[in-house]
């Protein structure tokens, strides 16, 4: 999904009081959108949470994101 357009959403969702945070794999455009609240991991477009059947590591980045949201 486009970073632009989840920043977008997410920004929406904050300003009516809804927490939210994004996975940001190009940091360079997520930081021009300032978001509240994003994770920034290095992984190729289509894949946020790493590789397929990493299961231990895709759990770790899930549960990183919702940290920041605390």
């Amino acid at each position: 999904m486009c970073h632009q357009t989840v920043s977008l959403v997410q920004k929406f969702c904050e300003e009516n009081y809804i927490s939210c945070s994004m996975i940001s794999i190009i940091d360079e455009i997520t930081n021009k959108l300032n978001p509240k609240r994003f994770l920034s991991v290095p992984y190729s477009l289509g894949f946020p949470l790493g590789e397929i059947n990493q299961f231990e590591n895709q759990k770790k980045i899930v549960k990183q994101l919702l940290k920041t949201i605390q």
